[in-house]
């Protein structure tokens, strides 16, 4: 499998950024075995920031909002969105439409951000098996 082209990259952000406005997310992805693991890294953007004294590199850890920090897997047509929610790691699995806890058991859609996750799952699945 090859990198995944900056076009990919650049597609995913953005769809992210739909559903997290005053955000920007920076992309990193890792692909192994016909795996794909890529971090999205949340961003606040400089206009939401609004302070005169801020550093000129939008990824500088003054921007840094870990609170929607996600990641999203793929592999043998499998998405699982992942992301930390008030301590603790939930995860969405595209295929089965089902949200677990990190023990395993099934859970109702957190609020108020798991219907925005479930969106960019759905986004993500098809770029996804296109690349791959």
């Amino acid at each position: 499998m090859q990198p995944l082209p900056l076009e990919f990259e650049l597609t995913v952000s953005q769809i992210a950024i739909q559903y997290y406005p005053h955000r920007r997310f920076k992309v990193v992805s890792k692909i192994k075995d016909n795996y794909i693991n890529i971090d999205f890294q949340g961003y606040y953007t400089e206009e939401f920031v609004g302070s005169r004294s801020r550093p000129s590199n939008p990824t500088d850890d003054f921007y840094r909002d870990k609170k929607i920090d996600f990641t999203v897997s793929y592999g043998n047509n499998r998405l699982l969105l992942s992301g930390w929610w008030r301590g603790e790691i939930l995860s969405f699995e595209f295929n089965s439409k089902s949200w677990i806890n990190e023990d395993g058991e099934e859970i109702a859609c957190p609020y108020p951000d798991g219907k925005e996750f479930e969106i960019i799952a759905a986004a993500l699945y098809p770029l996804l098996q296109k690349y791959c």
